[in-house]
């Protein structure tokens, strides 16, 4: 029996010694920067993570401030709305830890200098989602069919909206993806005269005219002649922020002539969120409005439609769907397909402060 014990006693102690050389795989960092929309930057390189051991598709465990919970390592933001990710975005260099359409340091009460813990929980646990979902594209021009694929620029005709009245594009005057000056031709030669800009503030929209270096005729002038608002609107579309933010731009548009110029920098959810609320708005079907709204995704994806419906499926169910969702008050998106949209449309915008005069002349300067 002593010598059983002792056999086990040993075998404990292997073991234990075994733990301590090879421990559960784990990174600590710390917080450099805050996003702007709330998401925790850390200190460690997409490379060294990823040399550490982690995988896109891994489920880790994170550990930050009040914070203790499981999430999936992604290269993009391919979780529901509200849910949390480790993100190692395509050019970026570090990896963050982000809350879709959320903020994700304001959640676990963090700033720049705290420590972040992140350790393996599963192995390739979500490496299905990412393989399904891994969208990439490039700044470069040469790698799209056009002009107009490349700016993510159109002019949307859904419902009883007249032809050229609603534009839509990435930003004409940020060029951080090498888009900018494309996208001003375009809305140039579409005749925009008002912009509701979504993804920058006042300030920072200043600060991208006074360095277009004259890239950005078009959207300077209108700039000039007080035809742009600048709404430095946040990313979460549920938030009350942003409906307010959509009351002021769309309160700044019934003021003024189209063509209306809608975007974001991207132009795809932000802008997707405004465009489709005013195709709602003007008795666009369903299948309109979804299908307006994933066009930037196979523009910007090169996403197949025959070929590739899963995928553009699945999109639409975690971003339009989402969003139609959330402006009719559904419970679930199982009901989407039920919705009265030009009803849902106009009480969300009434519910949300616009005034009602304002509204029906947005409506006539739509449809005219």
């Amino acid at each position: 029996m002593k010598k059983l014990l002792s056999i086990a006693l040993c075998l404990m102690l292997a073991f234990g010694c075994l733990a301590e050389v090879s421990p559960a795989l784990s990174v600590t960092g710390k917080v450099t920067e805050i996003e702007k929309y709330g998401h925790a930057l850390l200190d460690v390189t997409i490379e060294d993570f990823n040399a550490a051991g982690f995988a896109l598709g891994d489920i880790v465990s994170v550990k930050a401030g009040s914070f203790e919970g499981d999430m999936p390592y992604f290269n993009g933001y391919y979780v529901d709305k509200g849910e949390t990710m480790l993100r190692a975005y395509p050019g970026h260099t570090c990896i963050a830890v982000c809350i879709n359409y959320g903020k994700f340091a304001e959640t676990a009460g963090i700033g720049v200098g705290d420590e972040v813990t992140i350790s393996l929980k599963e192995k390739a646990g979500a490496l299905t989602l990412q393989q399904i979902s891994d969208l990439v594209y490039t700044n470069e021009r040469a790698d799209y069919e056009s002009d107009a694929q490349f700016a993510n620029f159109r002019a949307v005709k859904a419902g009883e909206m007249a032809q050229g009245r609603l534009l839509r594009s990435c930003s004409p005057i940020d060029n951080q993806h090498n888009r900018a000056g494309i996208a001003d031709a375009l809305i140039a030669e579409a005749g925009a005269k008002t912009v509701m800009n979504m993804a920058d503030t006042q300030e920072e929209l200043a600060a991208l005219l006074e360095n277009t270096n004259g890239s950005s005729p078009c959207y300077s002038a209108l700039a000039a002649e007080g035809h742009v608002i600048a709404l430095g609107m946040p990313i979460n579309f549920s938030s009350d922020e942003f409906a307010e933010g959509i009351v002021k731009g769309f309160t700044f548009l019934s003021e003024n002539e189209a063509p209306y110029l809608v975007h974001c920098t991207e132009g795809k959810d932000r802008a997707g969120f405004a465009c489709m609320l005013l195709e709602m708005l003007m008795g666009a079907s369903l299948d309109e409005v979804v299908n307006d709204y994933l066009l930037s995704y196979v523009n910007y994806y090169h996403i197949d439609p025959e070929t590739e419906a899963d995928k553009l499926d699945m999109i639409a169910k975690k971003n339009v769907y989402e969003m139609i969702r959330t402006v009719a008050k559904l419970e679930t998106i199982d009901d989407v397909q039920y919705v009265d949209l030009p009803n849902a449309a106009g009480h969300y915008l009434l519910d949300h402060g616009m005034d009602e005069n304002a509204l029906l002349t947005l409506v006539d300067k739509l449809g005219e």
